[in-house]
């Protein structure tokens, strides 16, 4: 039965204000149906926007009793919030809420609250936490799937700020996920959490502001623009900048043209954690390089992402493609330069894809506890932004990226991994390393959701 004539009972078992958009040609249908990426997007029999934890438990149990399939959205930019006319998608959109605890140093976030709103109401009773480079990206998702932080020395990583999570199963139970009642779920959860239930609420850690070493709750943000005919000089002070740990620098060298001038561009993004003052001894190296343009400044933790919307627009053809990498070569760097070239010549609509190369300074913070996160070794990535407009080019633009990814990872594949929430389709041992904690997933998973409600990945 299609998904449109079984509206009537999901619609008897949900409270009244839980709307559920079926009608195709309707305008709210079409506007919720919109995701950050247009790459493999179909178009669902419904979708279905709960106001309450108590809805959301219902519609997973009708969907499961009726054997249709479904998916979550929050902020919508995952490539994986999609499915056909078969099934429904459940909009988080409105259930949404954070609240802070400051003496227990946590924060509760429910539904498909933002990552800019965590920001801001954390700065705002003194705190923060990992967080990235999107104000639109649902935080309970970054969380769940490793989440690279701009933050990751100070703070680890996205997942490791996860204290505790309440969960809708695959039978339909709502359940504490706690150290005390489930702490092997906890375990996986915190790294591979979007593959064993639907969070619906989420414990994370909060920091003081005075972590970020300064009483001002700033970190210092900049970029230096170069052409890229001076990409090797800039290079090789670049390798040297990295790998100094004396200094608490990060951020991405960039192969990009950015509008409205398009010219192909070398341009570092950089920041900063400590005191802002000492950020231009750290950064000395560029600034005698001389470049084109030289921007950079204080900025409060809860606005670092501001003035990112044209990214985060919904549409398009956008995905990232990230890796893990060992090192920084600069004869690989100047070898995927010619190759961004190469694809802009073939694939002119690829004009916003920049070819990335993202470092830290200083390793990402374990935590006191082992998870289901197996990157705390990894302080490089290759972190591309793959974004064109041309349908046609869809499959070669994504050549390109695998092409660019080879070069900067080389060949020995005892040193490869892949960012565990950046693809469903590579080898699953690159993104959850080590056989061991590969197996101990899996055996959660044929616990959890042994029928794959939530995703096949680990079955």
């Amino acid at each position: 039965m299609a998904i449109p004539s079984r509206v009537q009972e999901l619609n008897a078992v949900v409270a009244s204000d839980c709307a559920i958009l079926a009608d195709l040609d309707d305008i709210n249908f079409q506007e919720f149906g919109k995701r950050w990426t247009d790459i493999d997007r179909k178009t669902p029999g419904a979708i279905v926007l709960p106001r309450t934890e108590q809805d959301i438990q219902k519609i997973v149990q009708w969907a499961v009793g009726s054997t249709v399939p479904f998916v979550t959205k929050s902020g919508g930019h995952s490539e994986w919030s999609t499915i056909g006319s078969n099934g429904i998608v459940i909009d988080l959109s409105r259930y949404s809420s954070i609240q802070v605890d400051a003496e227990a140093q946590t924060a509760t976030l429910s539904g498909s609250v933002l990552s800019k709103e965590v920001a801001v109401r954390l700065a705002e009773a003194g705190f923060f936490t990992a967080l990235g480079n999107g104000n639109a990206v649902g935080a309970i998702p970054y969380f769940l799937g490793g989440g690279a932080s701009i933050t990751t020395s100070t703070t680890g990583f996205g997942s490791d700020q996860i204290v505790s999570a309440r969960m809708v199963t695959a039978k339909g139970d709502l359940i504490e996920v706690t150290q005390q009642s489930h702490p092997e779920l906890l375990w996986a959860i915190r790294g591979a959490g979007q593959f064993f239930g639907l969070i619906t609420q989420l414990v994370v850690r909060a920091h003081p502001l005075t972590a970020l070493g300064n009483d001002k709750g700033v970190i210092w943000a900049g970029s230096f623009v170069f052409p890229l005919h001076r990409a090797k000089e800039v290079a090789l002070v670049m390798k040297d900048l990295m790998d100094d740990s004396r200094h608490a620098t990060a951020g991405l060298m960039m192969i990009m043209a950015p509008p409205p001038a398009r010219k192909p561009s070398l341009i570092i993004a950089a920041r900063y954690v400590g005191n802002p003052v000492n950020a231009k001894e750290a950064y000395k190296p560029l600034y005698d390089l001389q470049p084109l343009v030289i921007a950079g400044g204080e900025v409060p933790i809860q606005n670092t992402s501001d003035g990112r919307e044209a990214i985060g627009a919904k549409g398009d053809f956008k995905r990232f493609g990230v890796v893990g990498l060992r090192r920084f070569d600069v004869e690989s760097f100047l070898k995927i330069i010619s190759l961004w070239n190469e694809m802009l010549a073939e694939c002119p609509d690829a004009i916003s894809t920049a070819f990335n190369f993202q470092w830290d300074s200083r390793p990402p913070r374990k935590p006191d506890f082992d998870s289901a996160m197996s990157l705390h070794d990894i302080r490089y990535w290759q972190n591309n932004l793959i974004w064109h407009t041309d349908p046609k080019n869809r499959a070669k633009v994504d050549e390109y990226n695998d092409k660019s990814i080879a070069i900067m990872r080389g060949p020995d594949k005892t040193e490869w991994a892949d960012f565990q929430n950046g693809t469903r389709t590579g080898p699953i041992e690159l993104r959850y390393r080590g056989e061991a904690k590969l197996e101990r997933l899996k055996h959660l998973k044929k616990e959890w959701d042994p029928t794959g409600i939530f995703t096949t990945q680990l079955l």
